[in-house]
């Protein structure tokens, strides 16, 4: 599968902007319209959005969540993740962890860190093409993977994301395993869409 096509899947990607501040005059009823309209029209979809975060992303489906324990690290962290199989074919697989951080931390992650802990994630994806790129947004710092490789006899588009906030380090991995799909290559890129900061309330006089 040519980088092209992965390219052209995550072009948006590359220049995500950073939604303004928007006022939430009354976030309980808003929360319950949403879940009102949601039901009316059959809406399964699952925000994933934990309260210390900065981020979030949107899943079609419920999403699963399971612990990871790297060893000698002595820590462990919540992996939140979604798969979908098309016709036996062709798999999306996302997969998302917020850890808490701090000021300090963020002064830490610059692009020379950002950048070495996507090529990191080139050689364990075992990419045979990549491409990397950096972007900064005010106090958000943000660092994007794209390429593709191999998973046995299929091709595989990978994508990786960092999201650098003052308060928390967001990660996403996804992947798209197979030949071309078109719902498959579809989904792939309207979640990877999805992820955004958090729309934060406006301060109150």
């Amino acid at each position: 599968m040519p980088l092209f096509r992965a390219l052209l899947l995550c072009l948006l990607l590359v220049t995500v902007s950073l939604p303004a501040y928007a006022e939430e005059e009354n976030k309980d009823n808003a929360a319950e319209l949403d879940a009102i309209v949601k039901e009316e029209s059959g809406d399964t979809s699952v925000r994933y959005a934990p309260d210390f975060c900065d981020f979030e992303i949107t899943f079609p489906d419920e999403p699963y969540t399971s612990k990871r324990c790297p060893e000698g690290t002595g820590k462990c962290y919540d992996l939140t993740g979604y798969t979908m199989v098309y016709d036996l074919t062709t798999t999306v697989e996302v997969s998302v962890t917020c850890v808490p951080s701090s000021p300090a931390n963020y002064d830490r992650y610059n692009e020379n860190v950002i950048r070495a802990a996507l090529k990191g994630m080139v050689e364990r994806a075992e990419l045979k093409e990549y491409n990397i790129n950096t972007k900064e947004d005010g106090d958000i710092r943000q660092g994007f993977l794209i390429g593709t490789g191999n998973y046995g006899r299929q091709t595989r588009i990978y994508n990786a994301q960092l999201w650098i906030g003052q308060n928390s380090v967001f990660t996403v991995e996804a992947k798209l395993t197979g030949r071309s799909h078109q719902e498959a290559d579809t989904a792939f890129g309207d979640i990877l869409n999805t992820i955004k900061r958090k729309t934060l309330p406006a301060e109150k006089d």
